[in-house]
């Protein structure tokens, strides 16, 4: 018959366990940030990306880690907040700013309803942007000492600060590269968008003033039998069949069976004869007993050394 060790060592054994899982939890911790930082890198293609994506992550710790008496720090210009064009933005979830390094005299005003020049609720978009969870909102805006507007970027993530109040930071870069995470993001918000409205969404992605579009990314939607359902730039294919396309049929064969899925072919940008590499990324979604093709499109930079 096997004797029972004494209570006192049953107790060190379930002591000494403890300290182990402490151990472990201790050191794998630091990795677990690490991979989380290191996925959120490998997203993006381009240098300039990563490096606002970085800024703006790390501000985030900080104010999450020290409130409102980090923002300070963002305001000083030629530190690692502020370079050059780029700098941080901070506003409330209601859309009043708190921080502006470059326009002070918006401290303090309710922007909710601020536009771009397509009419674009830029605020709006990026508190929606925000509160799922952050990510990128492109608008038209002017750059200091131009009148054209350009194309702008906005990097945007939620921040709770320690006694609890909410706001969300954001970048902006002008005339940043298109990214792949840019066009995924884009039909990914579409799903969702169709996924809480239906059909009635399709609207949203014909209108300018919308966030799904960028340069000449658009969302475009088609049945799987082909019969094109939205398309911004073609708006006279729409209820059309576009199966004498190969690409179409390229695209619906390589979706089949498949929620998602990326397509490469040959078109000439705007303006171009010869045709460049384009990409296109798609997904499916069911409403009611129909199938519908989502997908977005781009022209990725070349060459490599750009990146």
């Amino acid at each position: 018959m096997t004797e029972k060790a004494p209570p006192y060592k049953r107790i060190s054994e379930k002591f000494k366990f403890s300290i182990k899982l402490i151990i472990i939890i201790l050191i794998l911790s630091p990795f677990t940030v690490l991979r989380s930082a290191l996925y959120s890198q490998q997203k993006y293609t381009y240098r300039r990306t990563k490096m606002v994506v970085a800024m703006l992550e790390d501000a985030v710790k900080e104010i999450e880690k020290k409130g409102r008496a980090a923002f300070p720090q963002f305001r000083i210009k030629g530190s690692k907040w502020f370079k050059g064009e780029m700098y941080l933005f901070i506003y409330t979830m209601e859309g009043v700013n708190i921080v502006h390094p470059v326009l002070e005299h918006l401290e303090g005003k309710n922007l909710y309803n601020l536009k771009d020049i397509n009419g674009r609720p830029l605020i709006q978009h990026l508190i929606w942007k925000a509160q799922k969870g952050g990510g990128w909102v492109h608008y038209m805006w002017t750059r200091p000492g131009e009148f054209i507007p350009t194309w702008k970027s906005g990097y945007v993530k939620k921040a709770v600060m320690p006694d609890g109040e909410e706001c969300f930071v954001g970048t902006g870069v002008y005339n940043i590269r298109t990214e792949k995470q840019f066009i995924i993001e884009m039909v990914d918000d579409a799903i969702d968008l169709i996924k809480k409205k239906g059909k009635k969404a399709f609207k949203v992605f014909r209108d300018d003033s919308s966030q799904f579009a960028f340069r000449d990314s658009y969302i475009f939607i088609f049945k799987d039998d082909g019969t094109a359902v939205v398309d911004p730039a073609f708006p006279s294919l729409e209820g059309r069949s576009l199966l004498k396309y190969k690409i179409i049929r390229q695209m619906i064969e390589r979706i089949r069976n498949k929620d998602k899925a990326w397509v490469s072919y040959l078109r000439p940008k705007p303006g171009d004869i010869k045709p460049s590499k384009k990409l296109a990324y798609l997904r499916a979604i069911k409403i009611g007993n129909e199938r519908f093709i989502v997908g977005s499109d781009f022209f990725p930079a070349k060459p490599i050394w750009m990146r």
